[in-house]
């Protein structure tokens, strides 16, 4: 009963908010904010199983939230020409 809970909760439910996210947001913008996943697993791993934070869990969680802010702040810029 437990692996199918958590096969339900943690590839049924997220797939289907990430592709609800998708479709209101758009490919680009899910596509940078899935990036945040890794930030977001280790962050609960702490929080609900008391698993202990790695300095270089640390680093890579920042640069990871920098790439965001940064891709957030700084659209790519629209492809001129149209197709090719």
């Amino acid at each position: 009963m437990a692996v199918l809970l958590i096969a339900v909760v943690s590839t049924v439910i997220a797939m289907v908010s990430f592709f609800i996210g998708l479709q209101k947001l758009g490919a680009a913008d899910a596509a940078s904010l899935s990036t945040l996943e890794p930030v977001v697993t280790f962050v609960l791993a702490a929080i609900f199983l008391g698993e202990a934070i790695a300095f270089n869990q640390v680093i890579g969680g920042a640069v990871i939230l920098a790439a965001v802010i940064w891709l957030a702040r700084h659209p790519p810029a629209a492809v001129a020409g149209g197709r090719g």
